[in-house]
């Protein structure tokens, strides 16, 4: 997997992993942003993109008004020109065996081609990790990541 791809996942992880706060897979036509590695080599963390611009944008503004700053949104114009909300609150871990395909725009892998924007995503990315691991929630439709790490090193751990 390329770090800063968009990945289509595929149906069965969703299936598999009986989580209904997951952002589903839209027919396969939802790209999620692979952000980083996990320490444990075999784990991926992936977060789900959204089209809802003016969605977001109204409750990244309420966030920041009330605590300063929005670490579990952003909102960035990609490379294809238009503007994407990366869903940090709702990334997921992830095995390679799951990835349907690379998500690619006129037959090129689509990736964050921008640093600083790729810079951005990843710090925020990391911070709600931290507190996810802590037990904090964002939000009550928020999926338990944590148990999907744990089934997914289970697997790791028992295939080894």
């Amino acid at each position: 997997m390329e770090k800063r791809g968009f990945y289509i996942v595929k149906d069965s992880f969703f299936s598999d992993m009986n989580e209904s706060f997951l952002k589903g897979n839209k027919l396969g036509n939802r790209p999620h942003y692979y952000c980083f590695q996990d320490s444990n080599r075999d784990i991926y963390w992936m977060i789900p993109l959204s089209s809802q611009i003016q969605k977001y944008r109204e409750i990244i503004k309420k966030k920041e008004l009330k605590y300063k700053r929005c670490d579990t949104l952003y909102i960035a114009k990609l490379d294809d020109g238009k503007e994407s909300v990366f869903l940090i609150q709702d990334m997921f871990p992830i095995t390679i065996d799951y990835i349907e395909r690379e998500y690619t725009i006129g037959g090129n892998h689509f990736l964050v081609t921008s640093n600083h924007t790729a810079k951005i995503i990843e710090q925020k990315a990391r911070t709600v990790l931290a507190l996810l691991k802590r037990g904090i929630k964002f939000m009550p439709t928020q999926p338990n990541v944590i148990r999907l790490y744990k089934i997914l090193k289970d697997r790791i751990n028992n295939n080894n």
